[in-house]
């Protein structure tokens, strides 16, 4: 019986047209966005060495004439020379793809200058001009990764390979949590129209709601997964595939490391698929308390905006930081915990707070069930 209710329940979403035009919207996203995202303006490694070439004319002309006739400040102003040169050694290299390891060992060498230069503390050097302790480790992460791998080191920004982690970073956190919760909000609106026809079935109320999540994740996969697929065809017909094997940072736990861009996805759909599942639970949860599927979505959108909202008041939100962390983009760049000040918001533990409050929103929806169940027993003429 079970399996002819997820046949029964399956057919029933197939002819759910919001669902479909909803599923549309999500498949569509992906070349369309695209028609933006290739108008932006990202900056390329020359233009990064431009500038950093540049600002040296203003450090060497605001360094102070009496520290450098002290022996330190000697030490400093030679570190920053050896800086320079390496920087413009490197804007030399990367006119000549041959010179890959070249660009990476002077690029190495020239964080490691920079590293010394924060032990000395920076002495003489404008606020403006210092290169922070954590763009100086992104820098080694990725050359590392160049290294070890022999990756390209000038990828273009538009081919597909670096275009699809940006539009699953855009459409995730809350837009890809309304789609999903307009697309569940559905869930238990037959049951509840139908209520005396669907108590009659032979399957408990667990199973259904089990089923139905089940059924609708399927469904939120199969629309991403021909977005992504479309999406990805659309800009490799346009500018290329690219190297899914090219660099992305990633943060965790406090640091930056550099990942394949296949990794990187990975785990941004390991971790939709999380989110899915516990935005399908709750919406399940709350639509039983207020049995009205707009209160419902609007209850969670809602607390999903709190800890931002908080954060704008100047209120402290951290005991609201797991919800923060539905915008999975910015939580795998590190902005989030940037943003909310706490190295507590890295995937590994948004995944695992994903995972903790399904199981414990499943675990509540399960009393919530057993004690209906026992006080209708429990009731006169029972």
């Amino acid at each position: 019986m079970r399996w002819n209710y997820i046949l029964f329940e399956t057919k029933m979403l197939l002819h759910n047209r919001k669902n479909w035009l909803l599923g549309i919207a999500i498949i569509l996203f992906f070349p369309i966005y695209y028609l933006q995202y290739s108008q932006t303006d990202i900056e390329t490694l020359q233009d990064q060495k431009n500038v950093e070439a540049e600002q040296f004319h203003s450090i060497f002309k605001a360094f102070p004439e009496e520290m450098r006739a002290t022996k330190e400040g000697q030490e400093i102003y030679d570190n920053l020379t050896e800086q320079a040169s390496l920087i413009n050694m490197q804007r030399f290299y990367l006119w000549d793809e041959a010179e890959n390891d070249s660009y990476i060992a002077d690029g190495l060498l020239l964080n490691e200058l920079r590293l010394e230069l924060h032990e000395a503390g920076n002495k003489g050097i404008h606020p403006n001009y210092i290169v922070t302790k954590q763009e100086i480790h992104k820098e080694m992460a990725l050359l590392n990764y160049y290294k070890k791998y022999n990756v390209s080191i000038i990828p273009d920004p538009f081919v597909a390979s670096n275009y699809i982690p940006a539009a699953l970073d855009t459409i995730g956190g809350l837009p890809f949590s309304l789609l999903v919760l307009l697309i569940g909000t559905s869930m238990l609106l037959h049951d509840q129209q139908n209520r005396s026809v669907m108590s009659g079935l032979p399957v408990s109320f667990l199973q259904k709601i089990f089923s139905k999540v089940g059924i609708h994740l399927g469904q939120i996969f199969v629309f991403l997964t021909i977005g992504i697929g479309i999406g990805s065809v659309y800009v490799a017909l346009k500018t290329g595939w690219g190297s899914f094997t090219s660099p992305v940072l990633l943060y965790s736990d406090g640091n930056f490391y550099a990942v394949s861009t296949v990794h990187y996805v990975l785990l941004q759909l390991l971790a939709f698929l999380l989110i899915s599942f516990l935005l399908l639970v709750v919406s399940i949860l709350v639509n039983e308390l207020t049995k009205n599927m707009y209160a419902t979505v609007f209850s969670i959108v809602f607390l999903l905006l709190l800890p931002s909202l908080l954060l704008s008041a100047g209120i402290d939100a951290s005991w609201l930081l797991p919800l923060a962390m539905i915008d999975i983009g910015a939580v795998l760049s590190g902005n989030a915990a940037i943003r909310f000040e706490s190295a507590f918001m890295d995937y590994q533990r948004a995944l695992s707070w994903f995972a903790g409050l399904s199981l414990a929103m499943m675990a509540v929806l399960y009393m919530k069930t057993k004690l209906q169940y026992t006080s209708l027993l429990s009731a006169p003429g029972k």
